[in-house]
């Protein structure tokens, strides 16, 4: 019996390092991606704008994309955002997005970060897990409890002197001026009768440059990127048209959360064209190779974002 009980316990022994390895093994294995977030200051007050830092370690060869809230992160409200310069990290590539946050509600909270998509060489898209950050929100009434700095009242100030009756005077003498330069122009001039071409709408511009594009074949002789770039420039100038946005100029995260903060666009339409901006962001920025089925569907919501977005018959009066 006490030889069996040694045999045992030798094979125990033997086997107990192998596991440990083992264990080791599965530990040292690193996550794919790494979400981290932070804010600066770690506490603030109701009111005040505070930097939120959304960090993401990769390794060189993963493909990043950081999802764009237009309006709130948890309770707070965007001000502002903005992208740092991507920087390596003992051989990790760390990209970093900040926003400008504001909240209005005192306590503690616990902030969860945006979305965060990856995709590793020949591999789908995936969400990577985030980071919850606790923010802390003060009132200052609280904070200043025992206020007794009561000034006293300011002395009495000049009744400032009313130039408006002066503006006006002038004004009517300039009137006056570019009355008579007028008319003298007119007088030394033949008059021309000039009929103007009233221009096409919006949206029969979008069309008819969506037809063009269709014509050129691009997706079948394998022109996605082409074909991408011209049907984002398609979408752009028809909103730089339609709204009086200049949207060319605009990245896609600005021009969301610029439309997302004037009311221009409704939110199924926002999120449409945010949908149909990021693949277009994707096939011409991140070398993402879509396929037939994809451009179609691109076209697709393009074209449905148009019909969508048609200026109304009272909207052509208004601008008539």
């Amino acid at each position: 019996m006490r030889a069996s009980a040694a045999r045992v316990w030798a094979a125990i022994a033997l086997l107990f390092p192998c596991v440990l390895h083992a264990g080791a093994r599965a530990d040292e294995v690193p996550e794919a991606v790494v979400v981290r977030a932070h804010t600066e200051p770690a506490a603030t007050t109701i009111g005040t704008r505070f930097r939120y830092v959304l960090e993401v370690t990769t390794a060189s060869d993963v493909e990043v994309v950081l999802s764009q809230p237009t309006e709130r992160i948890g309770e707070f409200q965007i001000v502002d955002f903005g992208d740092e310069a991507p920087r390596v990290e003992d051989g990790k590539t760390v990209t970093t997005r900040w926003f400008t946050l504001m909240g209005y509600t005192p306590g503690e909270f616990m902030t969860k970060s945006p979305p965060v998509f990856y995709r590793s060489p020949g591999e789908a898209l995936r969400e990577a897990n985030g980071h919850e950050v606790r923010i802390s929100v003060e009132s200052l009434l609280a904070k200043n409890s025992d206020v007794t700095d009561i000034r006293d009242i300011k002395a009495l100030e000049a009744v400032p002197i009313d130039w408006r009756p002066y503006y006006l005077v002038g004004g009517m003498a300039m009137l006056g001026l570019a009355i008579a330069g007028g008319t003298w122009l007119a007088v030394r001039r033949r008059r021309r009768v000039v009929t103007l071409a009233r221009p096409s709408p919006p949206h029969q511009v979008a069309y008819a440059a969506l037809d063009r594009l269709r014509r050129a074949g691009l997706v079948e002789s394998g022109g996605f990127k082409e074909f991408y770039s011209g049907l984002s420039d398609i979408v752009r100038t028809y909103l730089e048209q339609r709204f009086r946005v200049r949207a060319p100029e605009m990245t896609t995260e600005e021009f969301l959360l610029a439309s997302a903060r004037d009311g221009r666009l409704l939110g199924p339409h926002r999120a449409l064209l945010g949908e149909f901006l990021r693949e277009s962001d994707l096939v011409k920025f991140a070398r993402h190779v879509p396929t037939i089925a994809d451009a179609e569907r691109a076209f697709a919501a393009a074209r449905r974002f148009v019909d969508d977005t048609v200026v109304s018959t009272t909207e052509e009066r208004a601008c008539a």
